[in-house]
């Protein structure tokens, strides 16, 4: 009987297969990568020959068509049993082309022509192979408020600034990069930019070295007068306010997060039930696993899981209804808000207890799971990141979700 997470739609059925297909192959060389601290190149293209990359690409523009956020979580619940890293590097791509997929509809629906031309020109090369990424996150501030600066100027704009955990830099040709841009009266409007890989003034580094997600390629990038073409920037609303779009990145853009941190705790929860059915303990010779503690922190981590499992599965079919089945014009700010209080609950709970699961997984391996050779150790240190992803820190959640629940504007500063 399998209890996992399964997906809905018949494009996340093919999704997971390959998921799965894609995970046990990765996992063969995950440890290697993580000591190595090397980016798994050879992965992705694994995944580009399979489609498994243009999954979320409509499938006019030569994808899988998958447009259920729910299932790309489940996708990257299995891949993520195989390589967290490969896992969440991949979702910056995946989720890039799903939230715009679901531009492209609004515009389609708005009839806004140019808004749909220009999702449709992202799409296109999606389709065909080109990797794409979110680059947001910034040193000493929050994604409402980008520091990084856009400067109008002959021929476009000239963006500078840097980004840190660049998740997915080593390959991305494509970065979505959050600015703001200074307006006559002092105010600032945010805005993003489209930039290619290797344009004028982008410096990718080779810095990433953190604790986990070693082979996440989690680099910083540095724009120093970059110039994109007036139409690679789009201008949006008050910097700092919430934006929609900066609500479903919030969401739609990291619901998979919160599932691939859960199936690094199913792997290591598996390879602990594995050994505590196979290995003795001396004198008695008596398996591990007929030990009645063992038997209890193996409950403990059932339990969790099915917690995590029941979760995230609620939350993933709650966001397909708002923002993959419904017109777009018919979700409102409130209805957004309203999600993503729900998901932050998901978010909350699933890292803390697959936090749990790997730390009882070890408990279980004794010294074995200790050692740097045993993909324990990798497990355990990868699904501590999990706290650290956007929108919210642990301790940014809760004040979000009870300014939500009491009616207040969660943007408003106390």
């Amino acid at each position: 009987m399998d209890v996992s997470l399964q997906p809905i739609t018949e494009a996340g059925k093919r999704f997971v297969e390959l998921a799965e297909e894609h995970a046990a192959d990765f996992a063969t060389r995950a440890d290697q990568h993580d000591r190595e601290g090397s980016f798994p190149f050879e992965n992705f293209e694994a995944m580009k020959q399979s489609g498994f990359l243009t999954a979320t690409v409509p499938e006019e523009f030569g994808g899988l068509g998958l447009n259920s956020i729910h299932d790309l979580g489940v996708g990257l619940n299995r891949l993520g049993r195989g390589d967290g890293s490969t896992a969440i590097a991949a979702t910056m791509h995946l989720t890039f082309a799903l939230i715009g997929f679901r531009i492209l509809r609004s515009a389609r629906e708005a009839g806004d022509d140019q808004l749909a031309a220009l999702a449709s020109g992202v799409l296109k090369p999606l389709g065909s192979g080109i990797i794409a990424m979110g680059n947001a996150t910034e040193p000493g501030t929050d994604i409402r408020h980008p520091l990084t600066e856009a400067t109008r100027v002959d021929g476009g704009w000239s963006i500078s600034g840097r980004k840190i955990f660049g998740t997915l830099s080593p390959l991305a040709n494509l970065f979505f990069v959050t600015a703001r841009t200074r307006q006559p009266d002092g105010t600032y409007l945010s805005g993003f930019a489209l930039v290619p890989r290797g344009a004028p003034g982008q410096e990718i580094k080779d810095n990433w070295d953190a604790l986990g997600m070693r082979a996440s390629g989690s680099n910083d990038i540095v724009y120093e007068n970059c110039i994109v073409p007036e139409n690679l920037f789009v201008v949006g609303g008050a910097w700092g306010e919430e934006s929609e779009q900066g609500l479903i990145m919030s969401t739609a853009g990291t619901y998979p997060l919160a599932a691939t941190f859960v199936g690094i705790a199913e792997a290591a929860r598996d390879i602990v039930v594995e050994m505590a059915r196979t290995r003795r303990k001396a004198p008695s010779g008596r398996l591990i696993a007929e030990r009645p503690t063992i038997q209890h922190f193996v409950a403990e981590m059932d339990v969790d899981l099915a917690i995590c499992r029941a979760m995230l599965d609620r939350s993933g079919k709650l966001l397909d209804a708002y923002l993959c089945d419904r017109p777009v014009a018919e979700v409102t700010m409130d209805q957004l808000h309203q999600l993503n209080k729900d998901y932050q609950c998901t978010k909350l709970v699933t890292n803390g207890k697959a936090i749990e699961v790997v730390d009882r997984a070890l408990t279980v391996s004794g010294g074995a799971g200790y050692m740097s050779a045993n993909p324990l150790s990798r497990l355990y240190r990868d699904v501590r990141a999990g706290p650290f992803m956007q929108a919210f820190s642990p301790n940014e959640a809760y004040e979000y979700i009870g300014k939500v629940a009491l009616g207040l504007d969660p943007t408003l500063e106390n």
